[in-house]
């Protein structure tokens, strides 16, 4: 059972006591799908993140790996500029995959005909959801996915080499 989902507001946070971090996700529906992402998980999806951000059109253009990060970072630089990090997290009271956060096994993105992302997220029973991401949310995603795993010390390269550098960290853990 997979469910198809358009964040409005994401909320990424390290756990120290579950040694996990808990993703929370609003939806323009008024939904909230809670999942769990691991180290082992993380340490998966870091490649599909990053192919994803490779993806852009503006990216592709070029073939030299430092026109293509120099893209990348000015692609982060907008979508940051647009985010709101200081809003607080709405809880919703409609959970489709429940309460308990999902215990994540698996992920995969698929280009949609509208130029967005759909980042699927689902358990070994493969319930979860599909996650449609603009391009801005998926910066702003892999920015708030990169400050957790940082928080975590799990010793995980940054998920945004060479963008991060000259940015600010993100005071919140939560996008709107």
């Amino acid at each position: 059972m997979t469910m198809m989902a358009t964040p409005a507001q994401i909320q990424i946070r390290y756990i120290q006591e579950e040694d996990r971090i808990l993703m929370r996700l609003n939806t323009v529906a008024e939904e909230e799908y809670r999942f769990w992402l691991t180290h082992r998980f993380l340490i998966r999806l870091w490649p599909v993140l990053q192919d994803a951000l490779m993806s852009s059109p503006a990216v592709k253009q070029h073939s030299d790996i430092h026109s293509r990060q120099a893209i990348i970072a000015f692609e982060h630089e907008q979508a940051q500029s647009k985010a709101q990090f200081n809003s607080p997290f709405r809880e919703a009271s409609n959970l489709p995959l429940g309460k308990d956060p999902l215990l994540v096994a698996k992920a995969g993105f698929r280009h949609q005909t509208n130029g967005a992302l759909a980042l699927s997220l689902k358990n070994v029973a493969e319930k979860g959801a599909d996650l449609t991401l603009t391009h801005d949310l998926l910066h702003l995603l892999c920015q708030l996915l990169d400050d957790a795993a940082q928080q975590s010390e799990w010793k995980m390269s940054s998920l945004l080499p060479n963008i991060t550098e000259t940015h600010s960290p993100v005071a919140a853990h939560q996008l709107n």
